[in-house]
């Protein structure tokens, strides 16, 4: 564990890590189970980089941090559309990238993706909830159409 956190998976770890396998016991499961986990991952390391695969969560709960930083300077942020912020804090984008991305995204490429792939939040379901309802006096005209009082046993 230590050795492929530090230096991730790459096949000098891996290399490594399987020297050290060979120093357990012929029939060990954790023996056996840690090459296997070893040769299906260096199949994967090579299909998708000639860098090491990173085998840390460090980098993950950091990109985390940076989000959870970013999001607390809005009051009551939407947690779903603010994910999309995410890519974002991943790599060294420079300017080139970024405007390239801003000028291929149409507003409404983004709305509609949104609609596909976010579903609402509560809150934005009690808000289209109440705005569809705007025109109906809010209390018991709302609660009777809910049953609330007949769930009470009143009516």
């Amino acid at each position: 564990m230590e050795i492929i956190k530090s230096q991730g998976l790459g096949q000098a770890s891996h290399d490594q890590c399987l020297r050290l396998s060979e120093q357990l016991p012929k029939r060990s499961k954790v023996k056996k189970r840690l090459q296997q986990w070893l040769a299906r991952h260096m199949d994967i390391q090579r299909q998708m980089t000639p860098l090491p695969l990173l085998a840390s969560s460090d980098i993950i709960e950091s990109l985390f941090g940076s989000f959870k930083h970013i999001i607390e300077r809005g009051p009551q942020a939407d947690m779903n559309r603010t994910a999309l912020l995410i890519p974002a804090l991943c790599g060294n984008l420079d300017k080139t990238t970024i405007t390239q991305a801003l000028d291929r995204a149409s507003q409404r490429d983004l709305k509609m993706w949104e609609r596909e792939n976010i579903p609402y939040t509560v809150r934005k379901k009690r808000q289209a909830f109440f705005k569809s309802n705007e025109s109906q006096k809010a209390g018991n005209v709302q609660l009777e159409k809910w049953g609330y009082f007949d769930s009470l046993g009143g009516g």
